[in-house]
């Protein structure tokens, strides 16, 4: 299976949800295009101060789901994107013109905003019990890969499950009976265990999955000095954001709250659940995201061995580490 690109555009016209400029005035008439997922990145920059740059502007557009930006990206209507790790391995392949330019990490021995659960009285007690299932996960994202890691942890492949593409975050064809496990985020993963509703067999969390969410710029915004300077300065507002949330999780929360519409508590235990960091692009990142490359293609969904490297730019790594260094 290899994703082209016309599929993708589609995909992104169908799943595009709001756009909405905001931010500076953009004295200098430069203007970022930022692709959303759920207002993630927005809301963390808000809370954190960081959303309102003086010298460029930011318009902001919801997606759900990585591959649908990085087909916006290569169609020129979007200039960053945030997501997880997994739809750069796709974009790659087909030779989008896209590169991650920062990246946050899982801080050591913290959770994960996902996880692979069944309902507690499931007969499912590990992995290994998959064989056979229905399974459901959102193709060509993180949770694809986090169960393709966990079979193949035991042995197993994609092809050993009954796969299920995902419809919606809930607990719906579980609930229904329409799958044997699910792959679950949050607020809904948090909801559904506090309400006793399901039972987790594995978390997201390293090393199941990296626990990277990326910043996807595409080669004509890097391209473009003005673009590129702003992309720079959104970097850094992304980076203090994110340092703000995990050193604030009271101050942070409600606005956690509002975006899912929880209650501060759940938001809390979110928050605690799944702290990060930007981080320089390190060797060890690139490392990690070649593994996950080469497991997608010894399943035969990229057709060519990728060179990982090649996907990442690191011209704002000095910038993320004056971050954390409080340079």
């Amino acid at each position: 299976m290899k994703l082209s690109l016309s599929p993708l555009r589609a995909l992104a016209a169908g799943v595009l949800l709001t756009l909405a400029a905001c931010g500076g005035s953009g004295a200098d008439g430069t203007t970022i295009k930022v692709a959303d997922q759920l207002h993630a990145l927005k809301s963390s920059l808000d809370a954190a101060g960081q959303s309102e740059p003086s010298d460029y502007k930011l318009e902001w557009a919801n997606f759900v789901g990585g591959p649908p930006i990085i087909a916006a990206q290569t169609g020129g209507s979007i200039d960053v994107g945030w997501m997880a790790e997994t739809p750069l391995i796709f974009a790659q392949a087909a030779g989008s013109p896209v590169k991650v330019v920062a990246v946050s990490r899982t801080v050591d021995g913290g959770g994960s905003p996902y996880a692979l659960v069944v309902k507690p009285d499931s007969p499912i007690r590990s992995i290994a019990d998959l064989k056979g299932k229905s399974v459901s996960f959102m193709k060509g994202t993180v949770l694809h890969y986090f169960v393709a890691g966990l079979l193949e942890k035991q042995g197993l492949s994609l092809r050993d499950i009954k796969q299920i593409q995902a419809q919606g975050f809930g607990t719906g064809l579980l609930d229904k009976g329409s799958a044997d496990a699910i792959t679950i985020g949050e607020p809904y993963l948090t909801q559904a265990l506090e309400a006793k509703k399901v039972r987790v067999l594995a978390s997201g969390a390293p090393p199941n999955t990296p626990g990277f969410f990326y910043l996807v710029a595409s080669d004509a915004a890097l391209a473009d000095p003005a673009k590129a300077k702003a992309i720079g300065d959104l970097v850094r507002r992304a980076a203090l954001a994110t340092k703000w949330q995990r050193e604030n999780i009271e101050k942070a929360a409600p606005a956690l709250a509002k975006r899912y519409n929880v209650d501060a508590k759940t938001a809390e235990a979110i928050l605690r659940r799944t702290p990060s960091r930007y981080s320089p692009i390190t060797p060890a990142i690139i490392a990690a995201h070649q593994d996950e490359a080469d497991l997608f293609f010894k399943e035969g969904l990229v057709r060519q061995k990728l060179d990982a490297g090649k996907i990442f730019d690191n011209r704002y790594d000095a910038v993320i580490a004056g971050v954390e260094t409080g340079e």
